[in-house]
């Protein structure tokens, strides 16, 4: 233990004269003696530095990347923000649209129309009912069996209607009979429903239709002016195929028939108008009441005091 405290006294003084020797010698002497020690060390302090700048690029590197991957992190959040911002805003316009095209088809409509809504479909019945927001609490006008639109065409007629809410038959509906005729002709027959979905089309049928009937598919078909319950000329849908002729059961060869495609999309359905029936003229300012009671001409006229109106006179 004195050994080694004695050998590195001996060190330290060593090192400390050579120090103070170093400090008096000439400039000359300690440039020269400083360019050895560098040539002796250079080698060796060029070797440590190589590790110092690899640690220090990994370690640049890794805080380059953890922001890259945060940056990344925070524009997937933010493309996730704006995915359902223009998924909103594409709803509103093509709402926005769909209003508007019902409040063009309100006005220009010659019928008093209901504007309502779809409030349920029951799987079930997917194609042949849906519940509308409307009965006739909302308006004592609202009764069975009249029509139900859209801006497109027909979408079928009411069912039950309860307080509140009323069921809507629609036209797939084998219970759903509508006089109809095909546009730009005199042929006429009706349109019922066959009450299944078929090619990925809701369809319906045209019965009865003259077997001299010229109808080619592209042709549209229209309520008929004979239906005791639907207005004339609304639109049902457009003639997608006429079969050939049958002479089996029921028409035995007497009737034709043709496939229809609904103008309206009975698989998206939001808003309806319910047809309450012909809209009432509006009256013009200051034009006398026709409800008010007529004179009668008959009836007892005020005695007249003037002496010189008597025709004896």
């Amino acid at each position: 233990m004195k050994k080694s405290s004695t050998s590195l006294l001996v060190v330290i003084g060593l090192l400390s004269a050579f120090v103070i020797v170093c400090f008096f010698l000439p400039d000359q002497f300690t440039r020269s003696l400083r360019n050895g020690a560098l040539e002796i060390f250079g080698p060796i302090l060029r070797a440590g530095e190589r590790p110092v700048k690899f640690v220090t690029s990994v370690d640049t590197k890794l805080q380059t990347l953890d922001q890259a991957q945060a940056e990344v992190v925070k524009l997937r959040e933010q493309v996730s923000l704006l995915t359902v911002q223009n998924q909103i805003l594409q709803d509103k316009t093509a709402e926005n649209q769909r209003l508007n095209e019902m409040l063009g088809f309100r006005d220009a409509s010659p019928y008093r129309l209901r504007a309502c809504r779809v409030l349920s479909r029951d799987p079930d019945s997917w194609w042949t009912s849906v519940q509308v927001n409307v009965g006739w609490h909302d308006d004592p006008d609202i009764a069975k069996d009249q029509p139900v639109v859209s801006p497109r065409g027909v979408v079928g007629k009411t069912g039950t209607v309860s307080r509140d809410v009323t069921d809507v038959i629609l036209m797939v509906d084998r219970n759903c009979s509508i006089t109809a005729t095909v546009e730009g002709t005199h042929d006429q027959g009706i349109v019922k429903g066959q009450g299944n979905f078929e090619q990925g089309g809701a369809r319906i049928r045209m019965e009865y239709l003259p077997k001299n009937s010229t109808v080619a598919p592209g042709q549209f078909v229209v309520t008929s002016d004979l239906s005791p319950n639907f207005p004339a000329g609304l639109k049902i849908g457009q003639v997608s195929e006429v079969p050939p002729l049958a002479n089996d059961f029921p028409t035995f060869g007497m009737y034709r028939e043709a496939v229809i495609e609904p103008t309206a999309d009975l698989n998206r359905l939001d808003e309806l108008f319910i047809v309450l029936g012909p809209k009432q003229p509006a009256q013009p300012a200051g034009s006398p009441d026709t409800n008010a009671p007529p004179v009668n001409a008959t009836s007892p006229q005020p005695p007249n005091d003037n002496p010189s109106s008597d025709p004896a006179h």
